[in-house]
């Protein structure tokens, strides 16, 4: 059954239920009735003599009583099988009609298939209303039967026996059609039925999700590939509706106009490149700190986004209000700072005083040496006062210009190789070709002099050192390979964080912050790289320092 059919028939299921019994079976009756009084209108000269022939006055008394009958009993107080008897009674009145004398209305015979179709769609039992509509047709078309077999005359037999058995095939097809339908409408019922407890379900779950959206603090939000929101929680119609944003699932300017800065507090962040746009895009986003609105309400927000997968696409954003603690970073970072500066200003007086003593010619060799040892304390607390300046603050700012690679390198191996020899290190480089890059001279310098400063004090038994710079798949890479101590596998993933220094450095008394790597890892993602580690213990440590590779080498 198409589409279109099981439209129509469940238009016309839906009417029947509505109408009561009475209507129900009228409507059965009404094709009939329609047919005998077309049938009288084509033909009245079969009808006009009617009251002086009994068996068409007879055929109908019956039709009117059972017309009668389908309006004045009340059907809804008995079973349905009961109103069968409207159909037989409909049969008995075509057999009257047909088998009157003069044969005018003998044609009426066909209309025996109104009947025989409420029967065979009606009657429960398949095999009673099969016979009954094999047998009602043939008690009709008997008398005439028995005449032309009487009189030999087989063509009226044959038309005799004609009868019954179309309408027998009438009835298995309207048997069949209608287990059709009613497996049809089964099917339907269940489908709907099930149709309906998973609308209970969703409408559970939905509920559900909505309720435990807005009982968690932090905003999160779903948006089309268009990045307009399609569905959100409290939280975030909490952090955007006052700065504006009147959110609406049709989409408006109103996100356009909302302040958002940057992790400084200072940089305004474009539409295009804020966190709905580039989600849409299909952006992953972790832990992203950005600032909504300005002066004291200003919030600080951690964005997490994460693209859905599927054609439709799209992205669900979470935004978590970190303000509490970016005021305690930020409060931390003042306070190295506010320290760094305090510690800077006596030492560089007290630097400069020993140079000026140092520069006599007067004192004693031992004592130089004392106040030689001061002054080499005294450069390691500013270099430890500068790092701490440096690590207050991920905004390291970087200069970049065209240069060659490995004249940075062997300045830096230059500068390391007397605290090599010192430690009993062997310190090598390792070169292949000129390597030119678009850099800052100083600050890689400093991270490389940080990575050959670590690769020296965690390699106290002696040992190889090697610096190897290449450009390999895009990237130039910087390697800085030891022999010494290695770091444990579970302290390999958190050696980039500022102040952690491992286990085993802190049990061998290396002097030390932990700030080194840190500037290092910040350093190589302000120049478009990274820093990455592979140790072991006891097999020594390898630090890739990768720098993007420039398309083609200055002329």
């Amino acid at each position: 059954m198409s589409s279109q059919e099981q439209a129509v028939f469940d238009r016309a299921h839906r009417y029947l239920n509505r109408a009561g019994p009475r209507a129900r079976i009228a409507l059965w009756q009404l094709p009939l009735v329609l047919a005998i009084v077309l049938a009288a209108l084509a033909s009245p000269a079969g009808w006009e003599t009617a009251p002086d022939r009994p068996l068409v006055l007879a055929g109908l008394v019956v039709q009117s009583v059972a017309c009668v009958a389908c309006l004045a009993v009340p059907w809804e107080k008995y079973s349905d099988q009961v109103a069968l008897a409207i159909p037989l009674l409909d049969l008995v009145s075509i057999g009257l009609f047909r088998n009157a004398p003069g044969g005018l209305l003998q044609g009426l015979g066909t209309l025996s298939v109104f009947p025989v179709i409420w029967i065979a769609a009606s009657m429960r039992s398949g095999a009673w209303a099969l016979a009954v509509c094999f047998v009602a047709p043939l008690i009709i078309a008997s008398p005439t039967l028995i005449d032309s077999i009487a009189r030999r005359v087989p063509a009226g037999a044959n038309g005799a026996l004609l009868l019954p058995i179309l309408l027998l095939i009438v009835a298995v097809a309207i048997r069949a059609a209608t287990a059709g339908l009613r497996l049809q409408e089964r099917l339907l019922r269940s489908q709907q039925a099930a149709l309906r407890d998973l609308l209970v379900e969703s409408l559970s779950t939905e509920r559900l999700l909505t309720a435990t959206l807005d009982a968690v603090h932090v905003g999160i939000v779903a948006v089309g590939p268009d990045a307009v929101p399609s569905r959100w929680n409290r939280r975030f119609g909490e952090l955007v509706e006052p700065l504006g944003w009147k959110l609406s699932s049709r989409g408006d300017a109103g996100e356009a106009a909302l302040p958002v800065f940057a992790e400084d507090r200072r940089t305004p962040i474009p539409p295009e490149q804020r966190p709905l746009r580039r989600a849409a895009a299909g952006e992953r986003i972790d832990g992203e700190v950005l600032w909504l609105g300005q002066g004291k309400d200003a919030v600080a927000l951690s964005v997490v986004a994460r693209p859905l997968a599927g054609p439709e696409g799209g992205a669900v954003v979470a935004f978590g209000d970190v303000t509490a603690l970016a005021g305690a970073v930020e409060d931390k970072a003042e306070l190295v700072r506010t320290v760094a500066h305090e510690f800077r200003s006596p030492l560089t007086a007290v630097l400069g005083n020993l140079d000026l003593v140092l520069e006599s010619e007067a004192i004693p060799q031992s004592d130089r040496l004392r106040l030689e040892v001061a002054q080499r304390s005294a450069e390691r607390l500013l270099d430890l006062a500068s790092d701490l300046v440096a690590s207050s603050s991920n905004a390291i700012p970087v200069r970049l210009e065209a240069a060659e690679l490995g004249s940075i390198l062997s300045a830096r191996v230059d500068a390391a190789r007397l605290a090599a020899v010192a430690a009993g290190v062997r310190l090598s480089l390792e070169v292949e070709g000129p390597l030119w890059v678009r850099v800052d001279p100083l600050r890689i310098g400093q991270a490389v002099d940080n990575l050959l400063s670590n690769a020296i004090k965690y390699s106290p038994d002696g040992g190889t050192v090697t610096l190897r710079a290449c450009q390999d798949d895009g990237w130039v890479r910087v390697e800085v390979r030891d022999s010494g101590m290695g770091i444990a596998p579970h302290e390999r993933e958190l050696v980039f964080e500022r102040f952690f220094r491992t286990s085993q450095a802190r049990r061998s008394d290396i002097p030390g912050v932990g700030l080194g790597l840190a500037i290092s890892s910040w350093i190589a993602e302000r120049h478009g790289g990274r820093l990455e580690c592979d140790s072991e213990p006891g097999e020594g440590s390898v630090f890739t320092l990768l720098l993007p590779a420039p398309e083609s080498a200055p002329v």
